[in-house]
């Protein structure tokens, strides 16, 4: 499997038109043609803003570029374009990355709670060149149980395939709210074990396993709430 995600640099205004685009003119296309949109989201903090956010999962890059083939080859397609545009590009600019999800790292169906409709967090974390390794067996036996333990839910880990700034990990984590997610992170911040061995990562490669990140803020679309685990079978 692998996913990709969008964000999207919505023209000032346009937001409330894009999420009508999706919620009403999009699904019925989308599952003529095979497309499986696994979230939607609107950025409430982070670059560009205002953003919309989607992920769409696929078996492989084959099934993506002959699902899209055809979705644009649609008629039904230009004529929703053409008609929810009304004139003007909803879309100024946009990222496209592919990812392919760690499987080792996710517990699906343990007893984690998902908050789907709580907060939601995008996180683009750049990792230390050449340490993969050594990142997953941090990531399973310290930092995402640590994160857990504070109260996050992890819907995904992925590898990010394409993109700036390689190498590159994409959390998806959710909170239950904006409050829960700040006294989360306080506790991460604070937890001494962690502090420990970052600072031994530094003595032993010259940095730290995870460096820096960008992170947006999102909320779920109330008319789509994304499966836990983004339906990833167990």
């Amino acid at each position: 499997m692998i996913y990709e995600l969008r964000l999207y640099a919505v023209t000032p205004g346009r937001l409330q038109d894009t999420h009508a685009r999706f919620e009403h003119a999009l699904p019925a296309l989308f599952k003529s043609h095979g497309l499986n949109c696994v979230g939607r989201w609107t950025a409430l903090t982070g670059p560009d803003l205002p953003v919309f956010v989607y992920m769409l999962a696929y078996t492989d890059l084959a099934q993506r570029e002959a699902q899209w083939k055809t979705f644009y080859a649609d008629p039904e397609w230009a004529r929703v374009r053409t008609e929810t545009n009304a004139g003007e590009e909803m879309v100024d600019h946009y990222q496209l990355m592919f990812l392919k999800p760690l499987k080792s790292l996710l517990r699906v169906n343990a007893d984690e709670p998902q908050h789907v409709s709580g907060i939601h967090e995008l996180i683009l974390q750049q990792v230390a060149l050449g340490q993969p390794a050594a990142t997953r067996e941090y990531l399973a036996a310290t930092y995402l149980p640590a994160l857990r333990a504070a109260g996050a839910g992890v819907m995904t880990v992925c590898d990010m395939m394409t993109g700036r700034d390689l190498p590159q990990l994409v959390f998806l984590l959710t909170w239950a709210d904006a409050s829960s997610r700040e006294r989360g992170w306080k506790c991460v911040r604070d937890d001494e074990s962690l502090r420990a061995l970052v600072k031994a990562q530094r003595k032993d490669i010259g940095k730290p396993l995870l460096g820096h990140s960008v992170s947006y803020l999102l909320e779920p679309a109330a008319y789509a709430l994304p499966a836990p685990y983004l339906g990833a079978p167990a």
